[in-house]
């Protein structure tokens, strides 16, 4: 068998096999299914790129796991990189609200930490697999094998605009590079930088396959803002266990009160704030000073976010008792806001 047609067979399968998982597999609620069902995919792509007679090292190394031509790769990818961000910052906005707070999210340095590796095993699949199969099959025409490879990693974010665009765009980028300095590491730090900017800068909508909505740009967050910080003056955030997530409260019986502090905070106007606990609703007071607040999210108008409520002892037994806040805002009849998740206090 000729290697065109070998590579073209290989390309075939595994363009079934990911779009299959993504729009049959991905979409249903069974995590073990999710799990389970990327097994074959991964040993078809490592039984393709392995069962030649090289030595393992050099498979590696021909497949892009190495950092001798990093320098290279660097080169190009720090000025695209660079260039880039600013460019797509200056169109957006034009057409679509930016987060300019991000810096303040912790959930933005979480992301440039936490996305590499799977980043990294990602081109490893539209370019040491797809990208040098498709080099195989229009050799020598390496231009039409970067389009396509570019085409493919585009099109598995369908049917989301946003994302088409950009993957395709970048995609030309990565698989001219990859072509010219095999270079796996550098493309995934390149990848994970865009990534993180363009999902928590630019707030673009990051769903693909079925579940997506055809056309949305934007990602939807939610416009409330909040933290439950104390109960009874022990500070939530430090004092809930980390694995049951439950706080533990002893009551004070001669002052007949559990008291619940923390914040709300929204660019619309807040119709009304309410305290769950033990399934029973208790109103708050508003309007306490947080510099905090209004610190860290760099806005003048979250400064008197405070509220705090008062929970009568008695209406309570010892035990575990759910926790949470309901906002509404003004002008919305039917939305219910939830700031700050769930908490399980144990009264004792």
């Amino acid at each position: 068998m000729s290697i065109r047609i070998k590579s073209s067979l290989e390309a075939l399968t595994g363009i079934i096999l990911i779009f299959g998982y993504l729009w049959l597999i991905y979409p249903l609620d069974y995590k073990w299914l999710k799990y389970y069902s990327l097994i074959p995919i991964i040993l078809f792509i490592i039984y393709c790129d392995f069962i030649n007679k090289k030595s393992f090292k050099q498979n590696l190394e021909d497949l892009g796991f190495r950092w001798d031509n990093w320098r290279g790769s660097f080169k190009i990818l720090f000025i695209f990189t660079l260039v880039t961000i600013p460019v797509l910052y200056v169109v957006w906005q034009f057409y679509f609200p930016v987060n300019k707070y991000f810096y303040n999210e912790n959930i933005f340095w979480e992301k440039l930490v936490t996305y590499p590796p799977g980043l990294l095993c990602q081109q490893y699949i539209f370019l040491a697999f797809f990208f040098r199969r498709y080099r195989d099959i229009f050799l020598p025409h390496t231009n039409i094998a970067i389009f396509f490879s570019a085409l493919t990693f585009a099109a598995i974010h369908i049917p989301n605009p946003p994302l088409i665009i950009f993957c395709f765009g970048a995609g030309i980028v990565w698989a001219a590079t990859y072509n010219k300095y095999p270079n796996l590491f550098t493309i995934a730090i390149s990848q994970t930088i865009l990534a993180v900017f363009v999902f928590e800068v630019l707030l673009a909508y990051p769903i693909v396959g079925p579940k997506a909505d055809v056309g949305r740009w934007l990602e939807e967050k939610d416009p409330v803002y909040g933290f439950i910080n104390g109960v009874n003056n022990i500070n939530t955030y430090y004092n809930i266990n980390k694995r049951t997530r439950v706080l533990d409260v002893d009551i004070n019986h001669d002052k007949k009160i559990i008291i619940v502090n923390g914040w709300v905070a929204s660019k619309d106007k807040i119709k009304n704030i309410v305290l769950s606990f033990g399934g029973k609703d208790y109103p708050v007071r508003y309007g306490g000073k947080r510099e905090d607040v209004a610190d860290y999210y760099k806005n003048p108008d979250f400064l008197y976010s405070g509220f705090s409520a008062d929970i009568p002892v008695s209406d309570f037994t010892p035990g575990k008792h759910k926790m949470f806040l309901r906002v509404y805002l003004e002008g919305e009849r039917f939305s219910i806001h939830y700031p700050h998740r769930r908490i399980l206090v144990n009264l004792k």
